[in-house]
């Protein structure tokens, strides 16, 4: 018996079974990774501002995106009014494809790979992606419609005072867990859910780690 790609006529192989079951082997994909810093973020950023994101590639064709982690680090560099506020948080949201090219902060154009060889990411610029991360206030993510659940909160009611830090790191490759998917076009973006209160100023380091790898059809 030969299983055979619906999409790719070279990609087959020759399984012999007697009433057992067929097992497909699928490969992991390219793995990568992005590490950067935010600038210092002004007081009272607009609530659901995205502070960082990445679109993928709207032309990567049958090509999706794993995402494995994310971690955050939050620094409270000016105290804030109310240094004790509950409902500050950062979340991670999904967004859709709207089509639009984002824009502000620092445009992220390559990201690491983690082997030499692997093919660039769809999420580069060259490629057609979009990675971008704030300077001092809200990324323009191009008219895109988020996703109401966020898959992760980052509760920050607790430090507000200058020098608070914290620092959360959100699994999803877990045997509880699973990749969150972006197909082409879609954002995975950084945001406050609430206003950010008064007079406090703070930075964020943010990574993320994920593979690409063909979408499976069966």
């Amino acid at each position: 018996m030969v299983i055979q790609s619906p999409t790719n006529a070279a990609k087959k192989v020759e399984v012999t079974t007697k009433s057992s079951s067929l097992i497909s082997l699928q490969s992991r994909g390219n793995a990568f990774s992005f590490s950067n810093v935010t600038g210092t973020i002004a007081a009272s950023l607009a609530a659901n501002s995205s502070i960082f994101s990445m679109r993928l590639d709207p032309s990567a064709g049958n090509k999706n995106a794993y995402i494995e982690r994310i971690r955050i680090t939050f620094t409270c560099l000016v105290a804030y009014t109310v240094p004790l506020t509950a409902g500050r948080r950062l979340a991670v949201y999904r967004g859709s494809n709207s089509g639009v090219a984002m824009s502000g902060g620092t445009a992220i154009t390559t990201v690491a790979k983690k082997h030499s060889t692997s093919v660039n990411s769809e999420f580069e610029a060259a490629q057609g992606g979009d990675v971008r991360i704030s300077t001092t206030g809200a990324l323009t993510v191009g008219g895109a419609l988020f996703e109401a659940n966020e898959f992760a909160t980052m509760s920050l009611v607790h430090v507000g005072n200058a020098g608070n830090f914290l620092e959360s790191v959100f699994e999803f490759n877990a045997n509880e867990s699973a990749p969150i998917v972006l197909e082409p076009g879609q954002i995975l973006a950084i945001r406050n859910p609430a206003v950010m209160d008064a007079a406090g100023t703070w930075q964020a380091s943010i990574r993320v780690d994920w593979y690409e790898e063909d979408s499976i059809t069966i």
